[in-house]
């Protein structure tokens, strides 16, 4: 399942669940999911590989709204093969008796990527400030509207984002490319304004939502205040 995370998550628990590395596990698996999101969403195991010389490595994830849908796309210069995973948003009516954590798991698709396709995909990347300095201090609640990226490219590992509504959003180039790309890209749910439920703000203040923060670091996430 993912990470429950009320607005009171101390900064010893946000440390403690960073130590939670991803290591390769299989992200789809909710168990998996829940012990080491904020490390996969920041590509610890991609900065731990990064060296001159390495094979350039992506991933990037889209949220919208957490409990709404949240997209994978990772790719990487060994195989040129786009993987696109949807994590479900875990509706209970869906379980099946075989697989009891079926309606937590994620939905994946692959592309293959040509040379124009790869090349398209990292000049994108490139304009939209994906493989410079990073947005230090950017915080992502998540019932909102954001991409990451961590990449490995040229030797050197960086991990940056892009929140809903701002002007670096509006001008990213990559969110088209991938979904020119992505098989189910007539699902992608599209960022607006957040609906104002007065249910759900009451249950937020009590921090029964289990709505959680990242911050982009200047090497990774953030922990600190």
């Amino acid at each position: 399942m993912p990470p429950r995370l009320g607005p009171s998550v101390s900064v010893a628990a946000l440390v403690l669940l960073a130590g939670c590395a991803y290591t390769g596990d299989d992200i789809g698996n909710p168990f998996y999911r829940k012990a080491q999101w904020f490390s996969f969403v920041e590509g610890a195991d991609l900065a731990a590989a990064c060296a001159p010389g390495s094979p350039e490595r992506f991933r990037l994830v889209y949220n919208a709204l957490w409990d709404q849908q949240v997209r994978l796309y990772e790719w990487s210069s060994t195989d040129k093969v786009l993987t696109v995973g949807v994590v479900r948003s875990g509706n209970v009516a869906e379980i099946d008796l075989y697989d009891p954590l079926s309606p937590w798991r994620t939905d994946v698709a692959t592309t293959s990527l040509d040379q124009a396709a790869y090349d398209g995909l990292s000049a994108a990347l490139a304009d939209s400030g994906a493989f410079g300095a990073p947005a230090a201090g950017l915080q992502l609640p998540s019932h909102s509207y954001y991409w990451t990226a961590a990449s490995c490219r040229q030797g050197k590992y960086v991990f940056t984002a892009w929140a809903y509504p701002s002007a670096a959003f509006d001008a990213a180039r990559f969110p088209a490319a991938l979904a020119a790309l992505d098989p189910g890209r007539d699902k992608i749910v599209q960022p607006g304004p957040v609906p104002v439920d007065p249910f759900r703000e009451y249950n937020r203040k009590r921090g029964a939502t289990g709505e959680f923060t990242l911050k982009v670091g200047t090497n990774g996430l953030s922990y600190g205040p």
